[in-house]
């Protein structure tokens, strides 16, 4: 991330870029580190691709787990946050992540959409990954992950029922569990 925005879609592209790759990075640690608690782990899962009576528009799940022990599913997000370099970058920040009061949901819509989903339908989403169903509903969990935590990761502007980690604390969050 460059300390100023040169208004250049080539540097942009370069930005973004790096970005993906680090995101890619995260859910790989995040994979790996899940898959150290459990063998039930899906990583980039598409549901619709598992079972095409699930929407198309969820997107996929970064990173899905089944801690059977524990009964509880992780919903895993990994997003890499560029740090703001003013007070109006953090304000477009704090916008892009948690949306515009009245008008939008911002990255949390699109979370917030596959969280309802998955606690919707727990069970047949288990049951079609061939993980072991339970008679009880799991708890599911959902963690919006990244590399570095910010002021309004630690105090979002409203109400989001998603715990935010850095990447290095994931696995202390899951033995906790």
């Amino acid at each position: 991330m460059l300390p100023i925005d040169l208004q250049s879609t080539k540097v942009q592209e370069v930005i973004e870029s790096e970005k993906g790759l680090i995101e890619d990075a995260l859910e790989e640690k995040a994979y790996e580190i899940a898959t150290r608690y459990t063998k039930y782990v899906r990583k980039k899962c598409e549901l619709h691709n598992i079972n095409t009576t699930n929407p198309l528009d969820l997107g996929d799940y970064d990173v899905l787990a089944l801690i059977p022990e524990k009964n509880v599913i992780l919903n895993i997000e990994c997003k890499d946050i560029l740090p703001p370099h003013c007070l109006k970058d953090a304000k477009r920040l704090r916008e892009k992540i948690f949306g515009r009061p009245g008008k939008d949901y911002g990255h949390f819509e699109q979370i917030e959409k596959r969280q309802n989903y998955l606690t919707e339908h727990a069970l047949s989403i288990v049951n079609d990954l061939s993980w072991p169903v339970t008679n009880t509903l799991p708890k599911i969990i959902t963690i919006y992950l990244t590399r570095l935590t910010y002021w309004w990761t630690r105090f979002p502007p409203r109400e989001v029922h998603t715990i935010f980690l850095r990447v290095d604390m994931l696995a202390k969050f899951i033995e906790e569990l």
